[in-house]
Parts: structure tokens; sequence; C-alpha cells
């Protein structure tokens, strides 16, 4: 069985829908698309890609082979005169008529499939840095927060700069910094330990981010920025960046994102409280 664990959301669906992950990693995935919207679109984008794929290439494999490829094969390099050419090849033309369509069709199904395959294995390796600069400027704020986790989420000895026992100087430095009035949430009631706090710089804009632990072992991550909107109120709302899930919301002048691994259930109801108390 596969372990997909830390790769592209895509590629971990393609393995479950072919059935290749273990009953863990299978029941942590039933678990996401049960919540996620965009999970289920993405596994639905997948299935519709190999179910056109599978009819593509099955009406290639029962086209009849062109007669002249046929001749071709068993004759090798024998001549053939132009009469009995023009012959054959009036023959199949029908059938030429019937296969090309299809040929192309799963050729584009191939292309498809090969470009964003490509796309998910050449952002793993490479990172964005190669991509059109389109589609880096489309990246928002999310995706930097999402990057930024990953990488100090692994940091058993340098997770934070400050560390949970700097609550006071944590507070005043990043009200200061980020402009975002807030007390640090105790997040004790979920199991959440905290572990202190960094400040992190996104689209220009200083962003706060505090980190909490679980009793699994896990980081959850809790970032805010000022924002320029001093009206807008939404509700939280679940986004997902491979393996990682991100409950962002907004109050009036400011952002707010949890980050944390996909599979953990509990992300949603966080933030609910956070809103609730920040």
């Amino acid at each position: 069985m596969l372990n997909t664990k830390g790769l592209a959301l895509e590629v971990r669906l393609s393995a479950y829908l072919d059935g290749e992950l273990g009953d863990a990693e299978r029941r942590e995935l039933d678990d996401l698309l049960t919540r996620s919207d965009e999970a289920r679109q993405i596994l639905d984008t997948l299935k519709a890609g190999s179910a056109f794929g599978n009819t593509a290439f099955q009406d290639f494999l029962h086209d009849p082979v062109p007669l002249n490829v046929v001749r071709r094969i068993k004759q090798g390099s024998a001549s053939v005169s132009p009469a009995g050419e023009r012959i054959v090849e009036a023959r199949t033309s029908a059938a030429n008529a019937k296969l090309w369509p299809r040929a192309l069709a799963a050729s584009l199904a191939l292309l498809l499939f090969g470009g964003t395959a490509g796309y998910i294995i050449g952002s793993k390796q490479g990172g964005l840095s190669d991509l059109p600069q389109t589609a880096a400027a489309s990246r928002g704020w999310l995706d930097e927060i999402a990057d930024y986790h990953r990488i100090y989420a692994s940091q058993r000895d340098h997770l934070v700069e400050l560390a949970a026992d700097e609550k006071p100087q944590i507070e005043s430095w990043l009200n200061a910094s980020v402009g975002v009035p807030f007390r640090i949430p105790d997040l004790t009631s979920r199991g959440l330990a905290f572990q202190g706090a960094r400040l992190l710089v996104v689209q220009g804009k200083p962003v706060a981010q505090l980190m909490y632990r679980d009793q699994e072992g896990d980081v959850i991550g809790f970032c805010f920025l000022r924002n320029s909107d001093n009206t807008s109120v939404t509700d939280p709302k679940e986004d997902i960046r491979d393996d990682l899930a991100l409950i962002s919301w907004k109050k009036p002048g400011a952002s707010f994102v949890i980050v944390g691994p996909s599979s953990d259930a509990a992300l949603q109801a966080i933030a609910s409280d956070i809103s609730q108390e920040i």
C-alpha cells in the first residue's frame, strides 16, 4: 500500500480512487471528503477524467488497425504497386475516419493527465519558482501561510521566536508590529498547548503567527494580519492546501486563519471558538 501523506491532495485522492492506500490513510481521506467541498470537487474531477480516459482508450483499442499498417508490418520493405496502394487506401478510409478522432481524444487525455502530473511533481520537487509569473501572482495569502506553516511546524527546536512563557512580550510585540489588537487565545479546553509566536511577512504585510501543539504532537497555527477593509465580516471557511487545512474568516480591519493537518476534524470548532473570542 502507498503512503501519500505530505503529497499534493490530487495525488492522494488519485491513490484513494485507485484503492492503493492503507486503511488508516483511507479513513483520514474519508473524513476529509465529508468536511471539504474542495476535496470532493477534486475527487469528482479525477473520476470524470478517469472515465473519459478509459472510454477513449477502450474505443481506440477496439477500432481496426489500418490495413496499410498491417500490410507494411507483414511485408516489411516489400514494394507495393501504386494501384494496389490505392485499393487498400480506399478500403481503409472509412476506418481511418472513425479511428483518428478517437486517437486524438485519447492523445488529449494523455496530454491533460501528463500536464497535471507534471505540475504536481514539479511543484513538489522544484517549488513554485519555475511557474509562469501569472500562476505565481495568483497565489493568495493563504498559500503563503500554508508554506510557512509547513516549514516551521517541522522545527522542533526553533518552532517559535518567543516562547509561551513570554506572553506579555508576545502580545505587546505583535500588537505593535501587526496593528491588530488581540489577546492570546486559551485553547486548553481543545487539548492545545500554547508554544509561542513568531512574526511573518506575507505579501509585504506583517503577519502574527501563534503556535499550538495538540496531544498527538501536531502543530496548529493561528495567524492574522491587518487589512484595509473596515466593514467585511465573514464566517469561517475551509480551504485545502495538499495535506493542510486552513479555516479563514474576516472581521473589520483584520483577516484570520487557523492552519493545521487536513485530517484534524477539530479545526472548524477551534476557528469558531477564536472568532468569537478575538
